[in-house]
């Protein structure tokens, strides 16, 4: 048996000669993908959050924020889902990677990557221009059930799968006008081609001379707008709230995803990024580890198991 034991030991101490050493990470400057245009919430998080860990010196290296735009992100996404990992190249991205998968349009899920933070939420409001005969959310309802009700959305996206869920919640269809992101939404109402959409707090605060909020897609009610009811409190156990998370590729070590967690985390933590989170209506909301990874899983399956009636709601 001691010969036998030798081997192994010997074995074992190549093995461990030859691994990459991660005690010093990072050793260069870390990218981190954003799959989106400059200058929308993902962009500025992340360039908040880039000059945060600059300025306080909280990682050895530099963070530096690369723009992959298109393709509804899966662009930049590809780019980190084949990366090495080895914790250089990370990813930050809303639940857009979900919608993306779910609906069928990319051959991978979240299990692909490794789950690195959860950092802030952005919940939604139930929004109609402020000319709707559509007062309260009690009256959208009857609409949709008269089967008489238009959404301004982008067809398959993180806002469409909760939009799906309301559907089955309420019993009730209604077509997915494809207009795009946010600000297309907003012309959309605007000029009458749409009834509704799900809107961040900055536009619907921005466009309250326009716009009137009926519901809330989140799980509490907003300072800045008492009077709005979540849907939950309304019976409808839907939640639309984009969640900005860190990723890395699958197969990173987990100190090195231990590193990033508590660089980004202290980073979120300082007074300049709560200013910046603040001022764009998004909450702090981390999560990491066994938690994120729980939250991340049930999401996820809530995607899959809509997805049927995500592809029956898109207009042609």
């Amino acid at each position: 048996m001691r010969p036998i034991t030798r081997i192994l030991t010997t074995a074992a101490l190549l093995a461990a000669a030859s691994a990459p050493a991660y005690a010093d990470f990072p050793e260069k400057p870390v990218r981190l993908i954003v799959p989106f245009g400059a200058g929308g919430g993902t962009d500025s998080l992340a360039r908040a959050v880039q000059a945060a860990i600059d300025k306080h010196d909280l990682l050895s290296q530099p963070l530096v924020v690369v723009n992959a735009d298109g393709a509804a992100g899966t662009i930049g996404t590809r780019q980190a889902l084949t990366a090495e990992p080895d914790g250089y190249t990370i990813l930050q991205i809303h639940q857009e990677m979900f919608s993306v998968s779910a609906a069928g349009r990319v051959d991978y899920t979240p299990a692909d990557f490794e789950p690195i933070l959860q950092a802030t939420s952005s919940c939604t409001f139930v929004a109609v221009p402020k000319e709707s005969d559509m007062q309260t959310f009690d009256d959208l309802v009857a609409r949709a059930k008269e089967g008489n009700l238009k959404q301004a959305d982008a067809i398959a996206s993180a806002t469409h799968f909760p939009s799906a869920q309301l559907m089955e919640a309420i019993g009730a269809r209604w077509t997915i006008v494809p207009t795009g992101g946010t600000s297309a939404r907003f012309a959309s109402l605007e000029g009458g081609f749409s009834d509704f959409a799900l809107l961040s707090t900055p536009w619907v605060e921005r466009g309250s001379e326009d716009l009137r909020a009926l519901a809330i897609a989140g799980p509490d009610r907003f300072e800045t707008l008492p009077d709005v009811p979540t849907l939950h409190e309304l019976g409808y156990d839907v939640e639309a709230c984009l969640l900005r998370r860190y990723w890395a590729p699958e197969g990173t070590p987990e100190d090195v995803v231990a590193t990033l967690a508590d660089a980004i985390e202290a980073a979120l933590n300082t007074e300049e990024v709560q200013e910046q989170i603040d001022a764009s209506g998004e909450t702090l909301a981390i999560l990491r580890g066994d938690e994120l990874q729980q939250k991340i899983d049930e999401e996820y399956q809530s995607f899959v198991d809509i997805a049927d009636v995500v592809r029956g709601t898109s207009q042609d």
